[in-house]
Protein backbone atom coordinates (compact mmCIF):
# COMPACT_ATOMS: atom_id res chain seq x y z
CA UNK A 1 0.00 0.00 0.00
CA UNK A 2 2.83 2.48 1.10
CA UNK A 3 4.64 1.35 -2.23
CA UNK A 4 1.83 2.72 -4.48
CA UNK A 5 1.04 5.82 -2.57
CA UNK A 6 4.47 6.49 -3.07
CA UNK A 7 4.32 5.85 -6.84
CA UNK A 8 1.26 8.29 -7.14
CA UNK A 9 2.73 10.71 -5.39
CA UNK A 10 5.46 11.92 -7.83
CA UNK A 11 3.06 14.91 -9.91
CA UNK A 12 2.06 16.60 -6.63
CA UNK A 13 5.73 16.67 -5.63
CA UNK A 14 6.32 17.86 -8.99
CA UNK A 15 3.65 20.48 -8.93
CA UNK A 16 5.07 22.14 -5.52
CA UNK A 17 8.62 22.07 -7.36
CA UNK A 18 7.41 24.07 -10.32
CA UNK A 19 5.77 26.82 -8.27
CA UNK A 20 8.80 27.42 -5.60
CA UNK A 21 12.06 26.96 -8.95
CA UNK A 22 9.52 29.38 -11.03
CA UNK A 23 9.80 32.20 -8.30
CA UNK A 24 13.67 32.48 -8.61
CA UNK A 25 14.10 32.41 -12.44
CA UNK A 26 11.77 34.47 -13.32
CA UNK A 27 13.14 37.67 -11.44
CA UNK A 28 16.71 37.13 -13.10
CA UNK A 29 15.07 37.37 -16.81
CA UNK A 30 13.13 40.37 -16.48
CA UNK A 31 15.83 42.51 -17.10
CA UNK A 32 18.61 39.74 -18.54
CA UNK A 33 18.44 37.42 -20.89
CA UNK A 34 21.07 35.10 -20.15
CA UNK A 35 19.54 31.90 -19.11
CA UNK A 36 19.55 31.02 -15.34
CA UNK A 37 19.63 27.00 -14.77
CA UNK A 38 18.56 25.97 -11.38
CA UNK A 39 18.39 22.20 -10.57
CA UNK A 40 17.25 20.66 -7.35
CA UNK A 41 16.72 17.39 -5.59
CA UNK A 42 14.33 16.07 -3.96
CA UNK A 43 14.43 13.77 -0.87
CA UNK A 44 12.45 11.42 1.39
CA UNK A 45 13.96 9.87 4.12
CA UNK A 46 17.21 10.75 3.19
CA UNK A 47 17.30 8.77 -0.28
CA UNK A 48 17.16 11.18 -3.29
CA UNK A 49 13.42 10.63 -5.44
CA UNK A 50 13.53 13.05 -7.83
CA UNK A 51 15.55 16.41 -9.93
CA UNK A 52 14.00 18.98 -11.38
CA UNK A 53 15.48 22.24 -14.00
CA UNK A 54 14.09 25.19 -14.88
CA UNK A 55 14.69 27.72 -17.97
CA UNK A 56 12.99 31.33 -18.67
CA UNK A 57 14.01 32.98 -21.43
CA UNK A 58 12.54 36.87 -23.01
CA UNK A 59 13.44 38.24 -25.81
CA UNK A 60 12.06 41.63 -26.49
CA UNK A 61 8.31 41.53 -25.58
CA UNK A 62 8.30 37.75 -25.71
CA UNK A 63 8.78 35.25 -22.91
CA UNK A 64 8.97 31.29 -22.63
CA UNK A 65 9.17 29.72 -19.35
CA UNK A 66 9.86 25.52 -19.22
CA UNK A 67 10.00 23.17 -16.83
CA UNK A 68 10.45 19.55 -16.31
CA UNK A 69 11.21 16.91 -13.80
CA UNK A 70 11.82 13.28 -13.22
CA UNK A 71 11.76 10.75 -11.00
CA UNK A 72 15.24 9.22 -9.41
CA UNK A 73 16.75 6.27 -7.83
CA UNK A 74 14.68 4.49 -5.49
CA UNK A 75 11.08 5.89 -6.82
CA UNK A 76 12.49 5.36 -10.31
CA UNK A 77 13.03 1.69 -9.85
CA UNK A 78 9.39 1.11 -8.74
CA UNK A 79 8.00 3.09 -11.42
CA UNK A 80 9.89 6.56 -13.96
CA UNK A 81 7.89 9.34 -14.34
CA UNK A 82 8.48 12.50 -16.01
CA UNK A 83 6.50 16.19 -16.68
CA UNK A 84 7.79 18.40 -19.21
CA UNK A 85 5.42 22.03 -19.15
CA UNK A 86 5.76 25.29 -20.84
CA UNK A 87 4.17 28.65 -20.76
CA UNK A 88 4.48 31.31 -24.02
CA UNK A 89 3.43 34.45 -24.57
CA UNK A 90 3.80 38.36 -24.23
CA UNK A 91 5.46 40.83 -21.36
CA UNK A 92 3.75 44.14 -20.89
CA UNK A 93 5.60 47.35 -20.62
CA UNK A 94 4.78 46.93 -16.29
CA UNK A 95 6.44 43.47 -16.79
CA UNK A 96 3.45 40.97 -16.02
CA UNK A 97 3.68 37.76 -18.27
CA UNK A 98 0.09 37.80 -20.34
CA UNK A 99 0.10 33.73 -21.49
CA UNK A 100 -1.12 32.99 -24.94
CA UNK A 101 -0.48 29.37 -24.80
CA UNK A 102 0.43 26.65 -22.15
CA UNK A 103 0.97 22.55 -22.53
CA UNK A 104 1.87 20.15 -20.73
CA UNK A 105 2.80 16.64 -21.22
CA UNK A 106 3.31 13.67 -18.19
CA UNK A 107 3.53 10.01 -17.84
CA UNK A 108 4.44 7.43 -15.02
CA UNK A 109 2.16 5.02 -13.41
CA UNK A 110 -0.76 7.04 -12.91
CA UNK A 111 -0.73 6.88 -17.45
CA UNK A 112 0.00 9.35 -19.83
CA UNK A 113 -1.59 13.29 -19.57
CA UNK A 114 -1.53 15.74 -22.10
CA UNK A 115 -3.16 18.97 -21.54
CA UNK A 116 -2.90 22.36 -23.85
CA UNK A 117 -4.57 26.35 -23.25
CA UNK A 118 -4.61 29.15 -25.29
CA UNK A 119 -5.61 32.18 -24.12
CA UNK A 120 -7.58 35.10 -25.06
CA UNK A 121 -7.91 38.46 -23.42
CA UNK A 122 -10.26 37.15 -20.36
CA UNK A 123 -8.24 33.97 -20.04
CA UNK A 124 -9.00 30.33 -20.89
CA UNK A 125 -10.54 30.21 -23.96
CA UNK A 126 -9.46 26.61 -25.80
CA UNK A 127 -8.87 24.11 -23.57
CA UNK A 128 -7.46 20.65 -24.15
CA UNK A 129 -7.10 17.89 -21.78
CA UNK A 130 -6.52 13.97 -22.74
CA UNK A 131 -7.42 12.28 -21.10
CA UNK A 132 -10.24 14.00 -19.76
CA UNK A 133 -10.23 14.73 -15.81
CA UNK A 134 -12.80 12.20 -14.66
CA UNK A 135 -12.12 9.56 -17.70
CA UNK A 136 -10.95 6.99 -15.19
CA UNK A 137 -14.33 6.93 -13.60
CA UNK A 138 -13.11 8.81 -10.41
CA UNK A 139 -15.93 11.43 -9.02
CA UNK A 140 -14.21 15.10 -8.84
CA UNK A 141 -15.23 18.50 -7.61
CA UNK A 142 -16.60 20.89 -10.42
CA UNK A 143 -15.19 23.27 -11.91
CA UNK A 144 -17.26 26.41 -11.94
CA UNK A 145 -16.87 28.25 -15.66
CA UNK A 146 -16.88 31.89 -13.38
CA UNK A 147 -13.94 30.75 -11.94
CA UNK A 148 -11.88 30.52 -15.30
CA UNK A 149 -11.56 34.57 -15.96
CA UNK A 150 -8.47 36.15 -14.81
CA UNK A 151 -7.09 32.61 -14.03
CA UNK A 152 -3.18 31.87 -15.89
CA UNK A 153 -1.58 28.75 -15.83
CA UNK A 154 1.45 28.04 -13.01
CA UNK A 155 4.44 29.06 -15.03
CA UNK A 156 2.73 32.22 -16.31
CA UNK A 157 1.07 33.42 -12.84
CA UNK A 158 4.29 32.27 -11.03
CA UNK A 159 6.11 34.72 -13.36
CA UNK A 160 4.01 37.62 -12.69
CA UNK A 161 5.05 36.84 -8.71
CA UNK A 162 8.58 36.69 -9.20
CA UNK A 163 8.26 39.60 -10.85
CA UNK A 164 6.64 41.80 -7.70
CA UNK A 165 8.85 39.44 -5.59
CA UNK A 166 12.19 40.74 -7.27
CA UNK A 167 11.10 44.41 -6.55
CA UNK A 168 10.33 44.27 -2.76
CA UNK A 169 11.26 40.59 -1.40
CA UNK A 170 8.27 40.39 0.20
CA UNK A 171 6.37 36.99 0.06
CA UNK A 172 2.98 38.17 0.30
CA UNK A 173 1.07 37.82 -2.53
CA UNK A 174 -1.72 35.43 -4.02
CA UNK A 175 -2.75 33.99 -7.55
CA UNK A 176 -5.56 32.59 -9.13
CA UNK A 177 -4.21 28.85 -11.21
CA UNK A 178 -5.79 26.86 -13.74
CA UNK A 179 -3.83 24.52 -15.74
CA UNK A 180 -6.40 22.64 -17.81
CA UNK A 181 -7.02 20.15 -15.22
CA UNK A 182 -7.60 21.79 -11.61
CA UNK A 183 -8.63 25.26 -10.54
CA UNK A 184 -7.01 26.52 -7.33
CA UNK A 185 -5.37 29.47 -5.67
CA UNK A 186 -1.77 29.58 -4.27
CA UNK A 187 -1.79 32.28 -1.13
CA UNK A 188 1.74 33.22 0.05
CA UNK A 189 2.40 34.97 3.32
CA UNK A 190 6.10 35.46 5.29
CA UNK A 191 7.69 34.22 8.24
CA UNK A 192 10.54 36.33 8.71
CA UNK A 193 14.41 36.23 8.07
CA UNK A 194 16.10 33.24 9.44
CA UNK A 195 19.95 31.77 9.41
CA UNK A 196 20.52 28.56 7.26
CA UNK A 197 22.56 25.77 7.69
CA UNK A 198 23.53 23.52 5.31
CA UNK A 199 21.69 19.87 5.67
CA UNK A 200 21.41 17.09 3.40
CA UNK A 201 22.42 17.55 -0.17
CA UNK A 202 22.10 21.11 0.29
CA UNK A 203 25.05 23.92 -0.04
CA UNK A 204 23.91 27.27 0.99
CA UNK A 205 25.02 28.92 4.99
CA UNK A 206 23.42 31.99 5.24
CA UNK A 207 20.97 34.61 5.61
CA UNK A 208 17.20 33.62 4.13
CA UNK A 209 13.72 34.95 3.69
CA UNK A 210 11.37 32.20 5.20
CA UNK A 211 7.80 32.43 3.07
CA UNK A 212 4.97 30.08 3.58
CA UNK A 213 2.91 28.85 0.60
CA UNK A 214 -1.17 27.80 0.97
CA UNK A 215 -2.84 26.00 -1.90
CA UNK A 216 -6.28 26.35 -1.82
CA UNK A 217 -8.47 23.78 -3.71
CA UNK A 218 -11.20 25.10 -5.52
CA UNK A 219 -11.96 22.29 -8.28
CA UNK A 220 -11.24 19.51 -10.04
CA UNK A 221 -9.79 17.43 -7.24
CA UNK A 222 -11.59 14.30 -6.11
CA UNK A 223 -14.18 14.38 -4.12
CA UNK A 224 -12.24 11.69 -1.74
CA UNK A 225 -10.12 13.95 0.35
CA UNK A 226 -8.06 10.70 1.28
CA UNK A 227 -6.77 10.64 -2.08
CA UNK A 228 -5.33 13.99 -2.19
CA UNK A 229 -1.48 13.32 -2.50
CA UNK A 230 0.03 16.67 -0.58
CA UNK A 231 -1.00 18.48 1.85
CA UNK A 232 -2.14 21.91 1.84
CA UNK A 233 1.04 23.97 2.65
CA UNK A 234 4.76 23.88 2.60
CA UNK A 235 7.69 25.93 4.17
CA UNK A 236 10.56 27.47 1.91
CA UNK A 237 13.68 30.04 1.82
CA UNK A 238 14.65 32.11 -0.10
CA UNK A 239 18.34 33.78 -0.26
CA UNK A 240 20.99 35.45 -2.36
CA UNK A 241 23.24 33.07 -3.48
CA UNK A 242 25.05 34.39 -6.63
CA UNK A 243 26.43 37.60 -5.78
CA UNK A 244 24.19 40.87 -7.36
CA UNK A 245 21.54 38.23 -8.11
CA UNK A 246 18.15 37.86 -7.13
CA UNK A 247 17.38 35.66 -4.17
CA UNK A 248 16.05 31.69 -5.04
CA UNK A 249 14.85 29.19 -3.10
CA UNK A 250 17.15 26.96 -1.38
CA UNK A 251 15.00 25.19 0.36
CA UNK A 252 11.15 23.53 0.48
CA UNK A 253 9.74 21.38 2.81
CA UNK A 254 6.16 19.99 2.21
CA UNK A 255 4.32 16.99 3.17
CA UNK A 256 3.68 14.21 1.03
CA UNK A 257 1.42 10.74 1.93
CA UNK A 258 4.67 9.07 3.38
CA UNK A 259 5.98 11.78 5.33
CA UNK A 260 7.65 15.43 4.79
CA UNK A 261 10.09 16.41 1.58
CA UNK A 262 12.75 17.74 1.71
CA UNK A 263 13.61 19.66 -2.10
CA UNK A 264 17.29 21.66 -1.80
CA UNK A 265 19.48 23.64 -4.53
CA UNK A 266 21.61 21.18 -5.72
CA UNK A 267 23.11 23.79 -8.10
CA UNK A 268 22.76 27.63 -9.46
CA UNK A 269 24.42 29.25 -12.55
CA UNK A 270 24.05 31.96 -14.64
CA UNK A 271 26.54 33.30 -16.83
CA UNK A 272 29.93 32.49 -15.67
CA UNK A 273 28.74 32.47 -12.24
CA UNK A 274 28.13 29.10 -10.71
CA UNK A 275 28.07 27.40 -7.46
CA UNK A 276 26.56 23.86 -6.53
CA UNK A 277 26.75 20.71 -4.15
CA UNK A 278 30.19 18.67 -5.02
CA UNK A 279 28.86 15.75 -6.31
CA UNK A 280 27.34 16.49 -10.06
CA UNK A 281 23.87 15.71 -9.95
CA UNK A 282 22.24 13.97 -13.24
CA UNK A 283 20.09 16.41 -15.06
CA UNK A 284 16.96 16.26 -17.54
CA UNK A 285 16.51 19.11 -19.85
CA UNK A 286 13.92 21.63 -20.00
CA UNK A 287 11.76 21.11 -23.51
CA UNK A 288 8.87 22.47 -24.61
CA UNK A 289 6.08 19.77 -25.33
CA UNK A 290 4.06 19.42 -28.11
CA UNK A 291 0.73 18.44 -27.43
CA UNK A 292 0.01 16.34 -30.84
CA UNK A 293 3.43 14.98 -30.68
CA UNK A 294 4.43 14.41 -26.76
CA UNK A 295 7.30 12.60 -27.80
Amino acid sequence: MALGRLRMGWRASLLAMAILVVLSATQAFAADATPLDLSYDLTLGGLTIMSFEFDVRTTGDRYVVDFSGRTRGMLSLLGAGYVVSSSQGRVLADGTPEPEVYVSHSDGNEGEKRTQIRYDATGPAEITAIPAPGADGESLTPILPDTLPGTRDLLAALYAFAAELGKDESCVHEMKIFDGRRRFDLNFTGRGREIMVPEGDGFYAGPALHCHLDLVRIGGYSTDPSKFLSGNDAEFWLAHVLPNEPPVPVEIVFKGRLGLMHARLAQIQHGSEKRGSVAPKPQSAAVTPDVDNPR
